[in-house]
């Protein structure tokens, strides 16, 4: 009787580590990732009682079910605009399975930016102080969603300075969920930001807000931060999530029928959104989020190359790969053409004085329109003129050349109407590309030089 109870409780515990690895809990049965980067961790989790902090949100630990405590790498999780920790729950629970320290802020405040973002960093500062047998500052990651996503850049500033918290000096990181806004930062400490940080910017591609009739945010106002920030192209990516339009990959939940849609939420694990829509826990997570994420700690936090080449692949396949949904589009060159009208919240707005604060700004001077063209620019340092240039024929049939005025490296980079980065040529002018074998359609270039960087629009017609 003793030998089958044991037996019983192994078979029992070996179960409920199989259901973790094999995603249990995504609502679409697909199993999620069963090895590699993106796989349920090792371990059990612990979600600690969330606590208040006066007057600033709540904290919520969670760390790896272990006998005593043990220093780990943490993670930051800052939380979207309202977004408690059940928003994000499972993800969580997911980062400590794979034996790290996770803290949750969530802000009671986020429509005063100023004490919104110090109290985040406030929050920070005492779950160090309060988890301090649990907490590694050496290795440091900060993740956040829309709202929390564009504080990270500021509170990256602060707490990877060496000459302030100097956290993260043995790793550190930023991934962006969705990204909001990034507010209180300028050019100027975009050119000086702490070194050896590593950066991944995930925009949702098809984040229309049915009930605005628009986008979320204008891209554009996170390309002005991707490109000016001084972090190496090799260490940071820009990365977009489509939407899978095949109906075949629909599947039931709880009675309703649901896509792998690209919105807004995706990083949500199971809760409504703000429009009250239920967001399943499903593959789009997992292989978007859980699994970019995965590499990423291992590669920052344990040097792991391999896992480089997933988070940090400059469009490889093995960082493209999303399984059944479409391919992930990878480049360090955001474009896109959509008017701004488009978006809830503009590049070019909350210029100084808006939010009823003068000192509330973002990089809304990098959202303009240089040349004229009828795209917006966004510049590294200093502008180059259409008047620099000549591009001809546009539009374009077979060949298409470009001449620059001065007798310098110019580096030209091509991009589809949608953003995806298609070819690069770096030389000295002129330059030629055959363009015969191109689809008909709306492209977007991008000249560089070492100082100044230059965006303009060709049509193709055959």
């Amino acid at each position: 009787m003793i030998k089958k109870f044991i037996f019983f409780v192994l078979v029992l515990t070996s179960l409920q580590i199989f259901s973790q690895n094999l995603y249990g809990e995504l609502n679409d049965s697909s199993g999620g990732i069963n090895s590699g980067y993106g796989a349920w961790g090792n371990y059990q989790y612990v979600r600690e009682t969330p606590v208040d902090i006066q007057g600033k949100g709540t904290v919520t630990f969670y760390h790896p079910n272990m006998n005593s405590p043990s220093s780990l790498p943490v993670l930051f999780f800052i939380s979207g605009w309202g977004q408690t920790y059940l928003s994000y729950d499972k993800f969580l629970k997911y980062l400590a399975s794979l034996g790290y320290s996770v803290v949750h802020i969530y802000n009671t405040n986020p429509g005063n930016i100023h004490t919104s973002y110090q109290n985040s960093l406030d929050m920070m500062r005492w779950s160090v102080q309060q988890y301090g047998n649990w907490i590694d500052t050496t290795k440091v990651g900060l993740l956040g969603h829309s709202y929390g996503a564009g504080s990270t850049i500021w509170l990256g500033m602060h707490v990877f300075n060496p000459q302030q918290l100097n956290w993260g000096s043995q790793g550190k990181f930023i991934i962006m969920f969705a990204p909001w806004l990034s507010f209180l930062v300028t050019d100027t400490d975009l050119q000086n930001y702490p070194p050896g940080v590593k950066l991944l910017m995930i925009q949702s591609y098809d984040d229309f807000h049915a009930n605005g009739n628009t986008y979320n945010t204008d891209p554009r106002a996170l390309r002005a931060v991707y490109q000016l920030i001084n972090i190496p192209d090799n260490d940071k990516d820009f990365i977009t999530i489509y939407s899978d339009q095949d109906p075949s990959h629909q599947y039931i939940y709880q009675g309703q029928t649901y896509a792998y849609t690209a919105n807004h939420y995706v990083v949500y694990t199971g809760k409504s959104d703000d429009y009250g829509n239920y967001q399943p826990y499903d593959a789009l997570d997992v292989y978007s989020s859980n699994r970019l994420t995965d590499a990423m700690i291992k590669y920052v936090f344990e040097n792991d190359t391999s896992a480089a080449i997933v988070c940090l692949g400059n469009n490889s396949p093995e960082q493209r790969n999303m399984g059944i949904m479409p391919e992930l589009g990878v480049t360090d060159y955001y474009v896109t053409t959509r008017p701004e009208s488009d978006f809830e919240y503009r590049c070019s707005e909350n210029a100084p004085g808006s939010w009823g604060d003068p000192s509330i700004w973002h990089l809304q001077n990098y959202c303009y329109d240089y040349n004229g063209d009828g795209v917006i620019d966004v510049l590294k340092s200093g502008s180059l003129s259409k008047n620099d240039f000549r591009i001809y024929p546009n539009p374009a049939n077979e060949f298409l050349f470009i001449h620059y005025n001065q007798n310098e490296l110019i580096n030209v980079s091509i991009f589809s109407s949608d953003g995806k980065y298609l070819l690069s040529r770096s030389g000295k002018s002129p330059q030629l590309f055959y363009t015969g074998s191109w689809k008909a359609g709306v492209y977007v270039l991008r000249i560089g030089t070492s100082q100044k960087i230059f965006w303009t629009q060709i049509i193709v017609k055959h």
